[in-house]
Protein backbone atom coordinates (compact mmCIF):
# COMPACT_ATOMS: atom_id res chain seq x y z
CA UNK A 1 0.00 0.00 0.00
CA UNK A 2 3.14 2.37 0.84
CA UNK A 3 4.98 1.95 -2.11
CA UNK A 4 1.27 2.65 -4.26
CA UNK A 5 0.79 5.49 -2.58
CA UNK A 6 4.14 6.51 -3.62
CA UNK A 7 3.40 5.25 -7.20
CA UNK A 8 0.70 7.26 -7.18
CA UNK A 9 1.84 10.33 -6.59
CA UNK A 10 4.60 10.25 -8.73
CA UNK A 11 2.20 9.68 -11.65
CA UNK A 12 0.11 12.94 -10.71
CA UNK A 13 3.09 15.10 -10.68
CA UNK A 14 4.12 13.56 -13.65
CA UNK A 15 0.86 13.57 -15.31
CA UNK A 16 0.07 17.50 -14.40
CA UNK A 17 4.08 18.19 -15.64
CA UNK A 18 2.85 16.70 -18.80
CA UNK A 19 -0.34 19.23 -18.70
CA UNK A 20 1.52 22.17 -18.69
CA UNK A 21 4.27 20.68 -21.15
CA UNK A 22 0.98 20.13 -23.41
CA UNK A 23 -0.41 23.63 -23.00
CA UNK A 24 2.94 25.73 -24.10
CA UNK A 25 3.48 23.20 -26.65
CA UNK A 26 -0.32 23.55 -27.95
CA UNK A 27 0.46 27.54 -27.62
CA UNK A 28 3.84 27.28 -29.36
CA UNK A 29 2.30 25.20 -32.22
CA UNK A 30 -0.87 27.91 -32.76
CA UNK A 31 2.04 30.92 -33.17
CA UNK A 32 4.18 28.42 -35.98
CA UNK A 33 1.03 27.40 -37.89
CA UNK A 34 -0.77 30.94 -38.00
CA UNK A 35 2.46 33.54 -37.93
CA UNK A 36 5.38 31.82 -38.08
CA UNK A 37 5.23 29.07 -40.50
CA UNK A 38 1.47 29.21 -42.66
CA UNK A 39 1.09 26.58 -44.74
CA UNK A 40 2.64 25.55 -47.13
CA UNK A 41 5.49 26.42 -45.56
CA UNK A 42 5.08 24.54 -42.37
CA UNK A 43 5.77 21.62 -44.08
CA UNK A 44 8.61 22.95 -46.61
CA UNK A 45 10.52 25.04 -44.57
CA UNK A 46 11.07 23.22 -41.56
CA UNK A 47 7.90 23.80 -39.47
CA UNK A 48 7.49 20.11 -38.75
CA UNK A 49 10.95 19.53 -38.08
CA UNK A 50 11.09 22.01 -35.46
CA UNK A 51 8.08 21.11 -33.96
CA UNK A 52 8.89 17.67 -33.56
CA UNK A 53 12.13 19.18 -31.86
CA UNK A 54 10.21 21.49 -29.32
CA UNK A 55 7.76 18.29 -28.68
CA UNK A 56 10.21 16.04 -27.87
CA UNK A 57 11.67 18.37 -25.32
CA UNK A 58 8.48 19.66 -24.20
CA UNK A 59 6.15 17.34 -24.06
CA UNK A 60 8.09 13.95 -23.24
CA UNK A 61 11.80 15.08 -22.10
CA UNK A 62 10.60 17.50 -19.09
CA UNK A 63 7.52 15.22 -17.64
CA UNK A 64 9.81 11.61 -17.98
CA UNK A 65 12.73 12.82 -16.29
CA UNK A 66 9.82 14.06 -13.52
CA UNK A 67 8.35 10.58 -13.48
CA UNK A 68 12.22 9.29 -12.92
CA UNK A 69 13.31 11.55 -10.23
CA UNK A 70 9.99 12.44 -8.23
CA UNK A 71 10.17 10.70 -4.39
CA UNK A 72 7.34 11.40 -2.24
CA UNK A 73 9.92 10.20 0.74
CA UNK A 74 12.43 12.92 -0.31
CA UNK A 75 12.41 16.22 1.52
CA UNK A 76 10.50 19.72 0.73
CA UNK A 77 14.46 21.12 -0.02
CA UNK A 78 15.20 18.26 -1.68
CA UNK A 79 12.37 17.95 -4.30
CA UNK A 80 12.54 21.56 -4.70
CA UNK A 81 16.05 21.13 -6.21
CA UNK A 82 14.93 18.49 -8.15
CA UNK A 83 12.17 19.84 -10.08
CA UNK A 84 13.79 23.00 -10.33
CA UNK A 85 16.96 21.29 -12.41
CA UNK A 86 14.66 19.53 -14.59
CA UNK A 87 12.08 22.94 -15.76
CA UNK A 88 15.81 24.51 -15.81
CA UNK A 89 16.76 22.49 -18.38
CA UNK A 90 13.78 21.83 -20.43
CA UNK A 91 13.04 25.81 -20.04
CA UNK A 92 16.99 26.31 -21.83
CA UNK A 93 16.39 23.86 -24.28
CA UNK A 94 12.72 24.65 -25.13
CA UNK A 95 13.71 28.49 -25.40
CA UNK A 96 16.94 27.52 -28.00
CA UNK A 97 14.30 25.15 -30.24
CA UNK A 98 11.93 28.15 -30.17
CA UNK A 99 14.99 30.70 -30.87
CA UNK A 100 15.79 28.88 -33.97
CA UNK A 101 12.34 28.35 -35.25
CA UNK A 102 12.00 31.90 -34.82
CA UNK A 103 15.28 32.71 -36.59
CA UNK A 104 14.61 30.21 -39.57
CA UNK A 105 10.73 31.35 -40.05
CA UNK A 106 10.23 32.84 -43.59
CA UNK A 107 9.83 36.16 -43.88
CA UNK A 108 9.97 37.07 -47.54
CA UNK A 109 9.38 34.95 -51.20
CA UNK A 110 11.10 36.37 -53.58
CA UNK A 111 11.45 35.60 -56.63
CA UNK A 112 14.46 34.86 -58.87
CA UNK A 113 15.51 32.92 -62.00
CA UNK A 114 12.13 31.41 -62.84
CA UNK A 115 10.78 30.77 -59.36
CA UNK A 116 10.46 31.86 -55.75
CA UNK A 117 12.31 31.04 -52.94
CA UNK A 118 12.30 31.90 -48.94
CA UNK A 119 14.45 34.04 -47.09
CA UNK A 120 14.74 33.24 -43.25
CA UNK A 121 14.51 36.11 -41.23
CA UNK A 122 17.77 35.73 -39.94
CA UNK A 123 19.61 36.43 -43.18
CA UNK A 124 18.29 39.82 -43.39
CA UNK A 125 18.44 40.37 -39.61
CA UNK A 126 22.08 39.88 -40.60
CA UNK A 127 22.29 42.12 -43.18
CA UNK A 128 20.56 45.14 -40.61
CA UNK A 129 17.99 45.08 -42.33
CA UNK A 130 14.23 45.85 -40.36
CA UNK A 131 11.36 43.15 -41.56
CA UNK A 132 9.20 45.90 -41.54
CA UNK A 133 9.67 47.31 -44.66
CA UNK A 134 8.88 44.18 -45.98
CA UNK A 135 5.11 45.24 -45.69
CA UNK A 136 5.53 48.06 -47.87
CA UNK A 137 6.69 45.92 -51.18
CA UNK A 138 3.58 43.00 -50.19
CA UNK A 139 0.61 42.77 -47.80
CA UNK A 140 0.96 38.91 -47.98
CA UNK A 141 2.18 37.00 -45.35
CA UNK A 142 5.24 36.12 -45.42
CA UNK A 143 5.38 38.83 -48.51
CA UNK A 144 5.86 38.06 -52.11
CA UNK A 145 8.94 39.89 -53.83
CA UNK A 146 10.31 40.24 -56.98
CA UNK A 147 14.16 40.76 -57.41
CA UNK A 148 15.45 42.67 -59.84
CA UNK A 149 17.82 41.32 -62.07
CA UNK A 150 20.58 44.02 -62.62
CA UNK A 151 20.92 45.35 -66.07
CA UNK A 152 23.83 47.49 -66.20
CA UNK A 153 27.86 46.46 -65.02
CA UNK A 154 28.32 48.07 -61.93
CA UNK A 155 24.99 46.36 -60.42
CA UNK A 156 25.91 43.21 -62.13
CA UNK A 157 29.78 43.78 -60.10
CA UNK A 158 27.78 44.72 -57.02
CA UNK A 159 25.58 41.38 -56.80
CA UNK A 160 28.53 39.29 -57.84
CA UNK A 161 30.39 40.94 -54.84
CA UNK A 162 27.94 40.24 -52.57
CA UNK A 163 27.82 36.60 -53.32
CA UNK A 164 31.83 36.06 -53.08
CA UNK A 165 32.51 38.20 -50.08
CA UNK A 166 29.33 37.67 -48.11
CA UNK A 167 27.75 34.83 -49.39
CA UNK A 168 24.82 36.49 -50.15
CA UNK A 169 22.77 34.56 -53.09
CA UNK A 170 20.75 37.45 -54.89
CA UNK A 171 17.33 36.45 -53.00
CA UNK A 172 18.80 37.49 -50.09
CA UNK A 173 20.37 40.83 -51.84
CA UNK A 174 17.35 43.49 -50.16
CA UNK A 175 18.90 46.16 -52.82
CA UNK A 176 17.40 44.35 -55.86
CA UNK A 177 13.88 43.65 -53.82
CA UNK A 178 10.50 45.27 -55.84
CA UNK A 179 6.76 45.04 -55.41
CA UNK A 180 5.95 41.70 -57.03
CA UNK A 181 2.72 43.33 -58.09
CA UNK A 182 4.42 45.78 -60.57
CA UNK A 183 6.50 43.18 -62.16
CA UNK A 184 3.65 40.91 -63.20
CA UNK A 185 4.57 41.41 -66.46
CA UNK A 186 7.78 39.88 -66.44
CA UNK A 187 7.00 36.63 -63.97
CA UNK A 188 3.95 35.51 -66.80
CA UNK A 189 6.54 34.13 -69.48
CA UNK A 190 7.99 32.23 -66.75
CA UNK A 191 5.01 29.79 -65.17
CA UNK A 192 4.48 26.24 -64.96
CA UNK A 193 2.54 24.62 -67.40
CA UNK A 194 0.20 22.91 -65.02
CA UNK A 195 -1.26 20.36 -67.73
CA UNK A 196 2.22 18.74 -67.71
CA UNK A 197 2.01 19.11 -63.84
CA UNK A 198 -1.60 17.52 -63.83
CA UNK A 199 -0.23 15.02 -66.19
CA UNK A 200 2.28 13.74 -63.95
CA UNK A 201 0.47 14.42 -60.87
CA UNK A 202 -3.66 13.69 -61.35
CA UNK A 203 -3.92 14.40 -57.61
CA UNK A 204 -3.34 18.05 -58.04
CA UNK A 205 -6.27 18.30 -59.96
CA UNK A 206 -8.54 18.22 -56.68
CA UNK A 207 -6.31 20.45 -55.14
CA UNK A 208 -6.57 23.20 -57.27
CA UNK A 209 -10.31 22.75 -57.93
CA UNK A 210 -10.33 23.66 -54.09
CA UNK A 211 -8.39 26.71 -54.42
CA UNK A 212 -10.21 28.07 -57.39
CA UNK A 213 -13.64 27.21 -56.00
CA UNK A 214 -12.66 29.38 -52.95
CA UNK A 215 -11.76 32.32 -55.42
CA UNK A 216 -15.09 31.27 -57.97
CA UNK A 217 -12.25 31.24 -60.71
CA UNK A 218 -13.70 28.43 -62.98
CA UNK A 219 -10.42 27.95 -65.61
CA UNK A 220 -7.30 26.17 -64.54
CA UNK A 221 -5.73 28.67 -66.91
CA UNK A 222 -7.05 32.03 -65.88
CA UNK A 223 -4.67 31.77 -63.10
CA UNK A 224 -0.50 31.39 -63.00
CA UNK A 225 1.36 28.86 -61.38
CA UNK A 226 5.03 29.18 -59.97
CA UNK A 227 7.57 27.02 -58.20
CA UNK A 228 8.60 27.43 -54.83
CA UNK A 229 11.71 25.71 -53.96
CA UNK A 230 12.06 25.00 -50.68
CA UNK A 231 14.21 23.17 -48.13
CA UNK A 232 12.26 20.17 -47.87
CA UNK A 233 9.94 19.85 -50.77
CA UNK A 234 9.01 21.74 -53.66
CA UNK A 235 5.24 23.23 -53.67
CA UNK A 236 3.72 25.49 -56.63
CA UNK A 237 2.16 28.83 -55.71
CA UNK A 238 -1.25 30.08 -57.78
CA UNK A 239 -1.55 33.61 -58.76
CA UNK A 240 -4.18 35.51 -60.14
CA UNK A 241 -3.32 37.45 -62.94
CA UNK A 242 -2.18 40.58 -61.05
CA UNK A 243 0.15 38.66 -59.34
CA UNK A 244 -2.54 37.83 -56.06
CA UNK A 245 -1.57 35.08 -54.24
CA UNK A 246 -4.10 32.78 -54.24
CA UNK A 247 -2.93 29.73 -52.44
CA UNK A 248 -0.52 26.25 -53.42
CA UNK A 249 -0.46 23.10 -54.63
CA UNK A 250 1.62 20.19 -53.56
CA UNK A 251 2.62 17.54 -56.25
CA UNK A 252 4.12 15.55 -53.78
Amino acid sequence: MFNNAHKSKRLIVGLLHFCISLSIFLIILLVLVNFWYPEPYFSTEGGTQGIKIVAGIDVVLGPLLTLIVFNPQKSTRELTVDIGFIASIQIIALMWGVYTLHNQRPVAVVFWNNSFLTVPAQALNEQGYALEKLGDLSDAHPPFVYAATPVNLADLMKMRDLILKQHLPPHHQTWLYRPLKEHSSEIKPKQLNIDGIIAKHPGVKNQLSSVLEKQHIGNIHDVLYFLLQSKYSDSVLIFDQQARYLGYIDPD
